[in-house]
Formats: C-alpha cells, structure tokens, sequence
C-alpha cells in the first residue's frame, strides 16, 4: 500500500541554491519529466517580470537551457534542462515511482510531499539522499485510508488545510473575504505556497469527481 511521506531538503540541494540567490522570486515545483537518462523539472517562477530572472537562469552553473512553457500576469512556467545531473534526488524520485503531491519552498529549505508506492521505496530514497550527503529530514509518515481517498478527493493534508481554510475564511465568496497573503498568514506558508496548494487541490478534487468517477 503506498505511503504519504513529508520530507524537507536544506542547505546543499540546488532548488534552495536557486531560492537563495533569488530571495525576492518564489520558486514552485512543479512536477519532474524523465528524459531518457536524465529527468527535467518544471518550475513556476512567481514574478511579474520574467526578463531579469530568465538572464540570470540562463547563465547559472548547473543549467544547460531553459524553455518558457506558459507566462501569466504573476507567474511564468519553464521547463529546465541541467548541465550536469544535480543531486540526483529528480533521477530518484522517477527510480522509485514517487509522485510529488506538493513542493513549497522558502528561503534555503525545501519541504516536499511525496506519494511512494511502499514503505521499501520510501527508505530506499532516503537512503539514497543520506548517501548523496543532502540533509534530508523526514517530517511525517502516513498512509492514505480508503476513506480519506474517498471523502478527500485524493487532497493531501496541506491540501485539504489550506482549501478548507479558505474557504472558511471566505476566499471563494465575492467580494472575496481574504486574499492570499493573509491566508499564508494564517497557514504559516507564503501566498504563492496558498495559491499552489489551492491549484493543486481544487486539480485533485476536479479530477477525482469529473474524471476518476466517470471511470467507475
């Protein structure tokens, strides 16, 4: 049965690199896309001016290119192919069929949410991680009920605690009743961590009642 793990990455691991030399930019993980041998991750740049932060991207160390995939009014989405592998922990995740739920990142620390298909996969990234020398900390291990996947859509818990909140707090009313920033307030995360933990979850749950119902 797979197993829900929260797991945070400080210091020496290349996304905090690239948090700390952009402290004013926020940086979401997207997903990771396996190329061949190599995997290629997908980030959400949260800037109103994508220009400064692509120059400075495109002349970092470890990345070989960069490709804008998607550009809003806050935020634009790019597909990163490194130089050389950082790491390994991407190459890693794809090696133990990991699925990234959620990936927030602040300052020099980065705090995952990963789905693993056991507990023998989960302590093989770890291990793999204590190996490579990356200070990784495991927070909290669960494994999802079926009456959780049920009754929360497949949200995980920031998920759910930070839908639920907003939605208490009146973030889905018009006129709206809070704004971001005082929901990342409330929750402790920044207002980009809220508008994609409220992304992703409003995704999960569309697609556990539109698509993964339908299919029953």
């Amino acid at each position: 049965m797979s197993v829900i793990a929260e797991i945070q990455i400080e210091g020496d691991f290349v996304l905090s690199e690239l948090l700390a030399e952009l402290p004013d930019v926020p940086i979401q993980l997207e997903r990771v896309v396996p190329a061949g041998d190599r995997t290629i991750p997908l980030l959400w740049i949260h800037t109103d001016d994508p220009e400064p932060v692509e120059a400075h991207l495109r002349d970092h160390r470890l990345i070989d290119s960069i490709a804008r995939l998607d550009t809003f009014e806050d935020r634009a989405l790019y597909r990163i192919e490194w130089s050389e592998e950082p790491n390994s922990v991407f190459d890693e995740l794809q090696s133990q069929r990991a699925a990234l739920l959620d990936a927030v990142g602040v300052g020099e620390s980065w705090t995952f949410e990963l789905r693993f298909p056991d507990h023998e996969a989960l302590s093989e990234f770890y291990a793999h991680c204590t190996e490579a020398g990356l200070p990784v900390a495991v927070e909290r291990i669960y494994r999802p009920s079926d009456s959780d996947l049920t009754t929360r859509y497949g949200l995980t818990d920031a998920q759910y605690d930070t839908l639920l909140t907003a939605l208490e707090a009146g973030y889905f009313d018009i006129p709206r009743g809070i704004v971001t920033q005082e929901l990342g307030e409330l929750l402790g995360v920044s207002d980009q961590a809220v508008v994609e933990r409220i992304r992703r979850g409003l995704t999960n749950v569309l697609t556990h009642i539109l698509i993964t119902t339908d299919e029953e």
